[in-house]
């Protein structure tokens, strides 16, 4: 099993160090030990991240696990893969958090997610499709990161104690190689991913699959993680 990506961006070379590679060598060896098809994302997409130049980053979202239904996943936390339009049904509660609190961000009012979806449909809030809206932010320097790369269908979080020693070493790199990057933190996992490290700047939230009344919370806390970094990054396209 080939985790590794070929085309990786020279940024990232000082991070592939004889540790990496021995990291990466008994992730690849715990994870051959699975059946393929039993495994999401895709092996070629897990670390698709290291495509991305690093030094031009600006914001990384720490999420927790991929999404543990079969073809969903892409490698990008929050993702959903087969999703071509917003009017389209789909069951993951956080990416319509995400969209709502972005409609937050750009009208400073809360609505429910199908009333955003009408609002979509009729042009009066426009945002771009699922599936070019990710790239969208990848191309304006968002790393889109779990702490975990992979797991068994259906089964979240099976994977994490295989991936913990790895992300714990690339989220140091990522730190000491760009210091200047905002961190989101969504949820207590991502918090809990980043203990070890001396963030600059970071905003702590929930994570966005449960959103309560609360100071913290993703969609109706203090802080919008859109609207505080809007100068930096076109959420919407």
């Amino acid at each position: 099993m080939q985790i590794i990506p070929k085309d990786i961006s020279p940024s990232w070379q000082n991070f592939f160090n004889e540790n990496t590679y021995k990291l990466l060598s008994d992730i690849e060896n715990r994870l051959s030990m699975e059946e393929a098809e039993s495994l999401t994302p895709l092996p070629e997409r897990m670390l698709r991240f290291f495509q991305l130049d690093l030094h031009a980053a600006k914001v990384i979202i720490i999420g927790q696990d991929p999404y543990p239904q079969q073809g969903v996943a892409t490698g990008r936390a929050f993702e959903v893969g087969p999703l071509k339009s917003w009017t389209e049904t789909f069951r993951n509660t956080s990416l319509r958090n995400i969209v709502r609190a972005l409609y937050v961000a750009q009208n400073g009012n809360f609505k429910t997610f199908n009333e955003i979806k009408k609002e979509l449909l009729d042009g009066k809030f426009k945002l771009l499709p699922p599936h070019q809206l990710f790239k969208h932010w990848e191309k304006q320097g968002v790393l889109l990161l779990n702490t975990s790369f992979s797991c068994r269908i259906g089964n979240p979080g099976s994977h994490s104690k295989i991936w913990k020693p790895f992300t714990d070493s690339l989220l140091s790199y990522v730190n000491n190689a760009n210091p200047s990057l905002n961190w989101f933190l969504w949820g207590n996992k991502a918090k809990e991913a980043v203990d070890h490290i001396n963030l600059k700047n970071s905003i702590e939230t929930t994570h966005p699959m449960i959103c309560h009344k609360r100071p913290n919370d993703f969609l109706f806390g203090e802080k919008n993680v859109f609207a505080e970094t809007s100068g930096l990054i076109d959420w919407l396209g």
